[in-house]
């Protein structure tokens, strides 16, 4: 099943008593993981959380097997990167299916449908399979749910501020929400800009904004190095994402001759960022965005294949030619 069909089940106390959840983002895995979890749990229940490497078959099927010392629910919660065997994960499930008082959640880290396919057959229909947002809007709705469990007071443009501080990273945004709970405040957007720092301290809507402005951007992306999680072919995918997102608006603005945000792009974000947006896809040509995206490929092919270049520098000199192309297309 999908998340709105959990979710679903969920609000209708209709789930089993096992289940699996996969799929490619694991925020959401933990985030209905642990609401399945508080589904199962009981003031009585016997919980044994196996996390990773921990995974040991003989304990698992140990604490399934023997009665709770308080005569309640035995819980067994696997949270794993590995597929179990499938002789043990079949006996797991057996033991559950033999008895309403033993339940078994397993989170699989593991977004590879071939390699998770075994083990969803396992299931059968007890399994929720989860993909990564498919727009803006979608991610907010999910940071609003996880905010609204833990008595975060938070506006909806705070929380737009704090996905694409974090450059549309769920994950990150999401571990953001019980800091900013510990205030103890309502939050809006410019706490969030006050508080909040993406990874290398710079916000990439602010990087992009400032680059689309041709402002020089050079010490901006000295900082970017400075992070150890930086990755030259992630900054390039960010650059065409960010491109992608205006030309969509760009082409929806050209074909209906009118800007509907929501149609274009699948959201409406803040008024503020929504005129940047429209200012800036108007500021480049059809052949811009088709030389800025060339451009974007090629360089990501070059990172790929010549592994004996400078990558930083050669990162630095695409993004300012990028920035000249800008500076010269003809505006249609």
């Amino acid at each position: 099943m999908y998340r709105k069909d959990l979710e679903l089940n969920l609000a209708n106390a209709n789930l089993s008593n096992y289940f699996l959840l996969f799929g490619a983002d694991e925020f959401q895995i933990e985030l209905f993981g642990k609401e399945i979890l508080s589904f199962y749990s009981s003031e009585d229940a016997n919980l044994l959380s196996l996390y990773f490497d921990e995974y040991n078959y003989a304990q698992a099927s140990s604490h399934l097997s023997e009665q709770s010392l308080f005569g309640g629910k035995n819980i067994l919660y696997v949270k794993s990167d590995k597929k179990i065997p499938a002789k043990e994960l079949k006996e797991l499930i057996s033991l559950c299916s033999k008895s309403q008082d033993n339940y078994f959640l397993f989170e699989l880290y593991e977004a590879d449908m071939k390699l998770v396919f075994d083990t969803q057959k396992a299931f059968g229909t007890n399994f929720a399979r989860f993909f990564k947002p498919s727009n803006p809007d979608e991610a907010i709705n999910l940071l609003a749910k996880s905010s609204a469990k833990i008595g975060l007071n938070i506006t909806k443009n705070a929380l737009y501020e704090l996905y694409f501080t974090h450059n549309e990273n769920l994950y990150l945004a999401a571990s953001e929400l019980t800091k900013l709970k510990s205030l103890n405040a309502h939050i809006e957007q410019d706490d969030v800009k006050r508080l909040v720092f993406g990874l290398g301290g710079i916000n990439f809507d602010d990087f992009f904004n400032k680059f689309m402005a041709l402002k020089d951007i050079k010490n901006d992306f000295f900082t970017y190095l400075e992070d150890p999680n930086f990755n030259e072919i992630l900054l390039l995918n960010s650059l065409y994402k960010a491109f992608f997102r205006l030309f969509k608006i760009y082409s929806y603005i050209k074909i209906n001759g009118r800007l509907n945000l929501e149609e274009a792009i699948g959201y409406q974000p803040p008024v503020n960022v929504a005129n940047l947006l429209k200012a800036n896809s108007l500021k480049l040509s059809l052949n811009a965005y088709l030389e800025i995206f060339k451009t974007l490929n090629l360089a990501e092919l070059e990172l790929k294949i010549n592994t004996k270049m400078d990558k930083e520098i050669f990162v630095l000199s695409t993004i300012l030619n990028l920035q000249h192309l800008i500076s010269t297309a003809n505006i249609k």
